[in-house]
Order: C-alpha cells, then structure tokens, then sequence
C-alpha cells in the first residue's frame, strides 16, 4: 500500500469516528433536551402554582380584610345604637315642648286620705209642714223640681173647709216628697223636703289615731272613688266628741256645688293636706319607671341621660327624692314622656 493509500485509510476512519461519536452523544442531547424543557415546564407549573397560591392568599386576606371591614362596621353599628338614642340634644328636644326643671328644696303634698260622704248643707234644708190639719187638693211638685221662694207647691183644704196654700220657704230642689192628691195631712207630718243644693257638706269620718293631726283651715281634696270629679276645700268645722259605735270624729267641709254634680249620697275620699318639707322636690310626672327602675331624665351636658333615683315622701303632685339628684341639677319635667320615648326607641333598635 502506498503512501496515498494509507492516507485515504486514515481519513476514512476519522471520518467514521466522528460520525460514531456524534450518532453516540445524539440521544444524550436530545434527552438533555426534553429533560430541560420538562424541567422547564414544571418550573412554569410551580410559578403557577405559585401565583394561583399568592392569588388565593391575596383573595383570603381580601375575604378576611372584607369580614374584619364588616365586623368592624357591625360593632360600630352597635356601639352607635346608644347615640343613636341620644341623637336628638336637649336645647332640640325642648323645641319639641320637653320644659327643663331644677331640682331643689319645696314642699310634698303628703296627706291622710280618709272616707267621707256628700250630704245636704243643713242650713239650707227646708222641711215643709201643712200649717194646719186638711185634705189635700192639688199637688205641682215631685221629687227632683226645682222651686222658687215662696212659690206654691200644693193646695189643703183646712178641717174648716177653707183652702190654703203650701209654700217654699226658699228656692232649691225638692229632695222628699210625702203628699199625694186627695190624702189626709197634719203638721206632724212634713210634705215636702226642700234642699238648696248650691253648696253641700262633706262630712268626713276622721280616725281617733289620726285625730290630732286635723285641724280646722287645712285644705283638703274632696274626690269620687273613680277620680271623675275632684274639688278642694277647707276644714270649717270638727265635731267635739268621737261616735261610739265607729270611733270617728267627723270634720266637715263645705263645698261649692253651682252645677250639681255632687249628689247627696255620694261617697268620696277626702285627702287631708299634711305637707313635708324636703331638700329635693320634683313634680310626679317627671318620674318614670324604665327596666323596672325608677329614673328622672337629667340633662349631662347636650342629652338626657336616664338617671335611677330613690323616691322618699310622695304627694299627690310632688315628689321628694333621696338620692340620685341633687339640688340644681336641671331635668325634663312637662313632656319628659318624649325622652323616655327617644332613649328608649334607641334601646329597641339596638336589641332589634
């Protein structure tokens, strides 16, 4: 073999190893290859994993954010309710009609309440006698007629046979009546009971225990059991011995009655005055009862704030109050039924 002959040989196997080893590292860059890009992939799957993790943090922290936003605002809601009750201020309630009062010194109108009874004023009781034995002719008035002094009421013919008048006396209203046409009469016997009805007496039973304390002059407040008719009046008589049988004095008062409606006959109750002196008064109508307590509504500062109070003596007007308001403090007193109603509006929709 030549020189030229050998050469060609060595060229051919190089060339042939060349070509064996790029067949032989060919699989292991392909597989170096596809095991980038897997690895490729699965690194775009994490960061996407990732980034959907990030997001669903993102979106719990909003969803969180967004309940704690809204817990928040409940419990501001919440907390409001109470202001809200207080929204409308003093000076704005008044101008809804709420009349500011101070508490101080004054006087309760305590008093004894005792049992009494409407009858005739007997100075103005009139019994109606025939003036002499007869028979009696005409009769013109009943029971329940009103009469004018000196106006005739029935004609009697004497035992004689001559005829006489019977008249009133004075003017009032015929309260008993015990004569009838054709009848037989006598001066023993009156025919007609006759009552100026335009002022009446309240005799009122006072208990020994209590006697003591009633004096002549006091005033006191003549009621019906149902509260329909009410008047005052004044102690102008109390009887010097004490009834054996009930163990009562009676006191009287005497009682204007223009327009009739206190009926002889009717029982009242008679509240003897018995006032009480105290540091701090206020009217009754400013006392409420709230959650089962006893409140004023005093004025802190622009509102009303329900105030619990301790009641002393109590009067059919005023009221003493021992503890929970002291003298100079200012409270909703005529139309403080409107604050109740506010505050107390507030504190239903809070529970609502």
């Amino acid at each position: 073999m030549n020189t030229a002959d050998r050469s060609r040989q060595a060229l051919l196997r190089a060339l042939l190893a060349f070509v064996f080893l790029g067949l032989a590292n060919a699989p292991v860059v392909a597989a170096s290859g596809e095991g980038h890009h897997e690895e490729g992939h699965h690194e775009e799957g994490h960061h996407e994993e990732g980034h959907h993790e990030e997001e669903h943090r993102e979106e719990g922290h909003h969803e969180e954010g967004h309940h704690e936003e809204e817990h928040h605002e409940e419990e501001h809601r919440e907390e409001g309710h109470p202001q809200e009750a207080r929204s409308f201020t003093v000076h704005e309630l008044e101008a809804y009609g709420v009349v500011l009062a101070t508490g101080g010194p004054g006087v309760v109108d305590t008093g004894i309440e005792l049992p009494g009874e409407i009858r005739p004023n007997a100075d103005r009781l009139a019994h109606v006698a025939p003036r002499f034995p007869g028979i009696v002719r005409e009769v013109y008035k009943n029971t329940g007629d009103p009469v004018r002094a000196g106006e005739v009421m029935a004609l009697i013919e004497s035992e004689n046979l001559a005829t006489y008048e019977l008249v009133a006396a004075f003017g009032g209203t015929v309260i008993d009546k015990h004569i009838t046409p054709g009848e037989a009469v006598t001066r023993a016997e009156p025919a007609y009971i006759v009552a100026d009805l335009s002022d009446v007496w309240v005799n009122i039973n006072v208990y020994q225990m209590v006697l003591p304390a009633i004096h002549t002059g006091q005033s006191v407040l003549i009621s019906t059991a149902d509260g329909v008719l009410e008047a005052t009046g004044a102690i102008s008589y109390i009887a010097p011995v004490v009834d054996q049988a009930t163990r009562t004095a009676t006191a009287r008062v005497v009682l204007p009655n223009p327009d009739g409606r206190w009926r002889p006959g009717l029982f009242v109750i008679a509240t003897v005055g018995l006032p009480t002196a105290a540091a701090v008064v206020v009217p009754r109508r400013a006392l409420h009862n709230l959650d089962g307590e006893r409140v004023i509504f005093v004025a802190e500062g622009e509102h009303f704030v329900a105030r619990h109070v301790t009641v002393g003596a109590v009067g059919r007007q005023r009221i003493e109050i021992t503890s929970g308001l002291v003298a100079g403090e200012h409270f909703a007193d005529t139309g403080s039924f409107l604050v109740k109603a506010e505050l107390t509006k507030g504190t239903a929709e809070h529970h609502h």
